[in-house]
């Protein structure tokens, strides 16, 4: 069966995750490490990326990125299979590197790319490698190259400062140093909370950024690696337009759900379309438009009742 597409259009932003083949180290044989930063600015050259924030670690990388063109799967194509063949060729070694496909979150490239900016930068203090004052010793990281008066080329620093209410300067590069201190606080549980935050489910914005998503792709263009979660997340808004519509049409409200009965002929109605023109399920229906159990709504949509 064909993979699904990934959700790209043209100035969408990421946060890409991908892992070493068996989580085994991955970037600290050799000069590995150095040799998936090449390819890095080499396909974001290519493909006129915006890198907003990365790390290399030992066995993983965090991309923040955002695309001019809707090519991203050929882009992160390139690097992969590009990286994967120079690592094979100086180790001798075969197969794969990576450990499946690589994980790719959508953000709302407003407030949230400051926050997932602050959660790539911190990765190398939250493993116990440098402290937070030596963070710029990190040489796999954008942090201490945002420090050049001049940013290398696929480098942009200016988005995020921005968020931050900083000016695009090696002085507010300092400003933003000193604001990590805040944003880290070294405690486990919010380490594990920005984990949570940046690291799981399809997306990381605000309810009407997903919104406006959810209204702008089908269900059958979602991603395989948004995971089951956000499949559900995205089918369910799905599911929510097309009831929302259907009531409009009909000139019905929330309050006539919580009132009328739960047999009340629009819901059933209603219900026998949503079966027709989407894949909305018995029990969302039951609970949505108040009409009881699963087994119930499936009698009533069928003329059972």
């Amino acid at each position: 069966m064909a993979r699904k597409v990934r959700i790209e259009y043209p100035g969408a932003t990421y946060h890409i995750i991908s892992r070493g083949n068996y989580r085994k180290d991955l970037f600290t044989i050799g000069e590995s490490g150095r040799s998936f930063e090449k390819a890095l600015f080499e396909v974001a050259e290519r493909c006129e990326w915006k890198l907003h924030a990365y790390v290399i670690m030992s066995n993983h990388y965090h991309l923040a990125l955002q695309i001019k063109e809707p090519n991203l799967v050929e882009g992160m194509r390139w690097l992969q299979s590009t990286f994967a063949n120079r690592f094979n060729r100086f180790t001798g070694e075969k197969g794969h590197v990576f450990q499946g496909r690589y994980k790719s979150l959508l953000i709302e490239p407003e407030r949230p790319l400051l926050g997932l900016v602050d959660y790539i930068h911190l990765n190398p203090v939250r493993a116990g490698i440098v402290s937070l004052k030596d963070l710029k010793t990190y040489k796999l990281s954008s942090f201490p190259k945002f420090f050049a008066k001049q940013p290398k080329s696929g480098l942009f620093r200016k988005d995020f400062l921005s968020r931050a209410s900083l000016p695009d300067t090696l002085s507010g590069m300092k400003h933003y140093w000193e604001r990590l201190e805040v944003v880290d606080e070294g405690k486990a549980e919010h380490r594990e909370a920005m984990a949570n935050q940046y690291c799981r489910g399809w997306i990381i914005a605000g309810k009407a950024f997903r919104k406006q998503i959810v209204e702008q792709y089908s269900e059958e263009e979602i991603s395989e690696s948004i995971g089951k979660s956000g499949k559900r997340e995205l089918r369910e808004a799905h599911w929510e337009t097309v009831l929302r519509r259907l009531m409009e049409e009909i000139q019905k409200s929330e309050v006539d759900i919580k009132k009328d009965k739960k047999a009340a002929k629009w819901k059933v109605s209603i219900a026998r379309q949503m079966r027709r023109q989407c894949t909305a399920s018995n029990p969302w229906l039951g609970e949505r438009l108040n009409m009881g159990h699963a087994s119930r709504v499936s009698n009533l949509i069928n003329g059972n009742i």
